[in-house]
């Protein structure tokens, strides 16, 4: 890193770990033309400066019994500062609920819901979702098809 930010040889090896976060060190070195420890310490920096916030392994919804994924457009009744913190923190407790927007215009918030048939995610919807005090209008949009998601970030030097 210079004066706090990635350079060149940072940048590939984040690129480089948003295909793969299970690749070694030694093999990450070799990819950037480097020996393992140097590259150890840039990826223990790049974490400490808060560029890489954590590795995830994604699943795949259907093997695991998840296949229904529903974008689910959320109004509140209130959009005060309390009334949007406290929807947010107990949407973002929810297992079913894997990706939370809280977004500007007609919707206070977009979520991404899986489930495993559309009935639970019925059932989802009217306990966890519309049964929210402050809820005010919902609107489920199934996917169809997924096609593209997780995409890597570009980064330059």
């Amino acid at each position: 890193m210079i004066n706090g930010k990635p350079d060149e040889i940072d940048n590939k090896l984040m690129e480089l770990l948003q295909l793969d976060a299970s690749v070694d060190v030694s093999r990450l070195a070799k990819l950037v033309h480097r020996t393992a420890n140097p590259i150890h310490d840039r990826i223990r920096k790049l974490k400490e400066a808060g560029y890489i916030k954590g590795y995830i392994a994604v699943l795949n919804r259907e093997l695991i019994g998840q296949p229904v994924l529903v974008v689910v457009h959320v109004k509140l009744k209130e959009q005060a500062r309390e009334q949007l913190c406290c929807y947010e923190q107990s949407i973002t407790v929810m297992p079913e609920v894997q990706f939370c927007l809280h977004v500007s215009g007609e919707w206070d918030f977009i979520l991404h819901v899986t489930a495993a048939t559309p009935q639970l995610y019925y059932v989802f919807l009217m306990e966890q979702i519309c049964g929210q005090p402050n809820v005010a209008h919902v609107q489920s949009c199934f996917v169809m098809k997924e096609c593209k998601s997780y995409s890597p970030f570009k980064l330059f030097a």
